[in-house]
């Protein structure tokens, strides 16, 4: 049984296994180690003492409310009461916990919510990282750190150990890991973006109506205004022809009678035809317009991402429409970014028909913008529960392109673009990460295997819960058992 003494101004050298963590690092420090159910005493103590600041990154909190005497009750609670005594609290919850499984348990939600509800800085790490972290910061001293998740079996029967060490230097260290961490795009409101009034998204509202009568240039027009809007009480945006053409692309092939000619004309489509602006020109000054119906508490955020990093050029219409009701599903809710509502009801509330609706998730599927769980189907397609759709967030394509050559560095060019072509199999040929599983594992099974693989996987519908990377897994490591 590990030492529980103090051991005083000794050279430790610790390598926390953290998930954003890249090297080792040594520095001198109290350390008390913490074996077994010597962890939950120490750390209700350390939070009940703290000053100033508390930083939680936890791969599991297994929380339940209601259950007020449990052991990660008490620690959740002792972050509330800090809280309520000006102590700045942030924590960090791993969201992709089990394996290939999108979805965060049902505990880290509760535990989220809990800590939302009491004015917690509460975050889930990105869909696409693993964050395997079981550490508390305090006081930019005091580092809590080792095997325990907070769960009732962790900090009441599991053989267990942790560290909990007095050093500032690294604790420094830790937080500056901890900003590395990629956060999940939940919550868009919580990021810089343009509000978007929920009133358009309505089945007969303007929406719906724009993608009927494909007038996409009109939607761009639409949101550049609600971007461009400086939320002055009457309404009113400032532009112009040139500023508009640049931000819709028509600068590279419109002279500019032309490219004015067709920007009043889609002005005069959403004053008219859609009665959602006035306008008012002049020669020679700036247009004005005025947008009649805005976005009021009843809105939710498209990322500014959305023009920063090209979408709105790249994204067919059914997906900026789709990229829309994925934003508005999640809305102002304080859960992980994901939602489950069945297709069918989905294109009743939007106005939206279905295969147009299927061709714009596909889109946002193919690019890694959205990822989608599908239900089961052992009862039947018609008994199935609807498939729960996880909103990933908007990305540099440039930062993905630059991260691709350097994959083709390491691996071979060959190799990735091979990769690339089985990640798209299973809707992951924008994600790094899959395609270099998916090389690790050819130069491992070989080229053949993992063809045969990809094979299989290929055969199932879009919207069977088998066409993901985690089955072609299964398949190869089922090859590997019957050698």
């Amino acid at each position: 049984m590990p030492s529980t003494k103090s051991i005083n101004r000794v050279l430790i050298c610790l390598a926390f296994v953290l998930a954003v963590a890249t090297r080792a690092f040594c520095f001198p420090a109290d350390v008390v180690s913490l074996s077994n159910q010597e962890y939950f005493p120490a750390a209700q103590k350390a939070i009940s003492e703290a000053k100033k600041s508390i930083f939680v990154v936890m791969y599991l909190i297994s929380f339940n409310k209601e259950d007020k005497n449990s052991k990660v009750s008490q620690l959740m609670n002792e972050l509330a009461k800090a809280k309520l005594r000006d102590v700045e609290v942030k924590a960090i919850l791993d969201y992709q916990r089990t394996g290939s499984s999108l979805a965060a348990g049902e505990a880290n939600f509760e535990a989220f919510n809990f800590l939302k509800d009491n004015g917690i800085e509460a975050y889930f790490d990105s869909v696409q990282a693993y964050t395997h972290t079981k550490a508390i910061v305090i006081d930019k001293r005091i580092v809590i750190s080792g095997s325990h998740n907070w769960s009732d079996a962790a900090l009441t029967r599991n053989n267990e150990l942790s560290f909990l060490i007095n050093s500032p230097k690294l604790a420094s260290r830790i937080l500056d890991e901890f900003s590395r961490i990629k956060l999940s795009a939940q919550l868009q409101k919580e990021f810089p973006g343009v509000s978007i009034p929920y009133w358009a998204m309505g089945k007969n509202e303007i929406v719906p109506e724009m993608l009927r009568r494909h007038n996409e240039r009109g939607f761009d027009i639409w949101l550049l205004l609600l971007r461009d809007f400086n939320g002055n009480t009457a309404g009113m945006v400032d532009t112009d022809y040139e500023a508009l053409a640049y931000s819709l692309g028509l600068l590279k092939n419109m002279d500019r009678r032309t490219y004015r000619k067709e920007i009043n004309r889609q002005l005069r489509n959403l004053s008219k035809l859609y009665e959602i602006i006035e306008i008012y020109t002049q020669i020679n000054y700036p247009i004005k317009i005025r947008l009649l119906k805005r976005a009021g508490k009843e809105s939710f955020n498209i990322p500014m991402a959305y023009w920063d990093y090209g979408w709105a050029d790249r994204l067919s219409m059914p997906a900026k429409v789709c990229l829309l009701i994925n934003l508005a599903e999640l809305g102002l809710k304080h859960q992980p970014p994901e939602w489950m509502v069945a297709r069918p009801q989905v294109s009743e509330k939007y106005g939206i028909d279905a295969r147009i609706l299927y061709s714009g998730m596909r889109d946002l599927r193919d690019f890694n913008i959205i990822d989608v769980k599908c239900s089961q189907i052992d009862a039947g397609y018609e008994n199935r529960m609807p498939s729960t759709t996880v909103f990933l967030g908007l990305y540099d394509m440039r930062e993905f392109e630059q991260n691709l050559a350097r994959l083709e560095e390491d691996y071979g060019r060959e190799l990735i673009i091979k990769s690339r072509e089985y990640a798209i199999v299973v809707f992951k040929g924008y994600d790094l990460g899959v395609i270099e599983e998916i090389a690790k594992r050819i130069n491992i099974y070989g080229v053949t295997n993992v063809d045969k693989a990809f094979k299989v996987v290929e055969q199932k519908s879009p919207d069977n819960p088998k066409r993901i990377f985690g089955y072609v897994i299964g398949i190869l490591d089922k090859m590997k058992g019957s050698k």
